[in-house]
């Protein structure tokens, strides 16, 4: 008997590198993957662009932990190794091209560039991931047959779900497109046209918006539309969420008029749309007041860090 459990036990201490090897080549290839198609990402450091505002020099936006240096201008982004000063990865703006949206993500070194430019059929919009994690060419989503002045505005990523919602914006008209992991692109339904911010949750595929029409937030997943934010007759924007999926929004301020007394735009279009307060809540939970000083202050300057500290600048 001894004899026979002896034998089982070498069988079995054989067994245990092959299945560990089993386990890692797994665990590879998943994380290959995942690189490959869509980075999984948390927030995402909204860091608009507008070539036009670069035209005499260099914006220079560091990476979540300093590793990395972008030097954005009109004409090129160009990303640095923080280190030694290495030029890592580049992208050239050609002459009928407009960089419009610069961002680094906000747990990885990862960026995004949104390009417009013409094509034969409207203008073609290309958000072009720079991953400096791996040396893997990412997938381009790319949106075309848009209108004259159509541009990148703003990208939210799910990272459990690998999902990439990207708002295009034409004027104050904005139209939010989804793309997943097999580059499969849809436009989202039932959005309003003028939008402020979009954002996600990253535990599931769930979009986030405001209507800066109606001064509403909603929340689109697969069970439909529905408004969260609060119902008490005050006007709300979409300031963000965070890793833990909390979500972040700010009441406008009543001084500045109301969008839905003023014919549907008033005071609350996205450049001077006031906030006088910050809540946070979540998809199941009440909106809840936080103490933050610097207020009344533009929405548009407010941010939420991935570990969910409210930024104003």
């Amino acid at each position: 008997m001894s004899k026979i459990l002896a034998r089982e036990g070498d069988t079995v201490k054989k067994l245990i590198p092959w299945l560990c090897g089993v386990i890692v080549f797994q665990l590879c290839i998943y994380l290959y993957l995942n690189q490959l198609l869509v980075p999984s990402v948390g927030n995402v450091t909204v860091t608009r662009v507008d070539s036009g505002g670069v035209q005499s020099g260099v914006q220079q936006l560091f990476s979540y932990d300093g590793s990395f240096r972008a030097d954005v201008s009109k004409d090129a982004v160009k990303i640095y190794s923080t280190s030694d000063s290495v030029l890592r990865k580049e992208i050239d703006i050609g002459a009928t091209e407009k960089l419009t949206y610069f961002s680094w993500l906000q747990d990885r070194n990862i960026a995004l560039a949104g390009i417009s430019e013409p094509g034969k059929s409207g203008t073609i919009c290309t958000l072009e991931p720079l991953n400096l994690v791996t040396d893997s060419q990412s997938i381009k989503p790319t949106i075309t047959g848009l209108s004259k002045d159509a541009e990148i505005a703003g990208v939210a990523y799910s990272p459990d779900t690998n999902v990439v919602y990207i708002q295009v914006k034409s004027g104050v008209i904005s139209t939010i497109y989804r793309t997943d992991a097999n580059n499969t692109l849809t436009k989202v339904g039932s959005t309003p046209s003028n939008i402020g911010r979009i954002a996600n949750l990253k535990s599931e595929d769930a979009l986030l918006y405001d209507s800066v029409t109606t001064g509403r937030v909603y929340l689109v997943d697969k069970k439909g539309k529905q408004w969260i934010s609060p119902q008490d007759g005050s006007e709300y924007a979409l300031i963000g969420t965070d890793k833990n999926d909390n979500i972040y929004i700010a009441r406008l301020s009543s001084a500045q008029g109301s969008a839905k007394t003023t014919g549907g735009t008033g005071g609350n279009n996205t450049g001077n749309r006031l906030a006088d307060m910050i809540l946070v809540g979540g998809l199941n939970e009440a909106f809840t007041p936080l103490q933050q000083s610097g207020l009344p202050s533009p929405v548009n300057s407010i941010t939420v860090t991935y570990d969910g500290t409210i930024k104003l600048t």
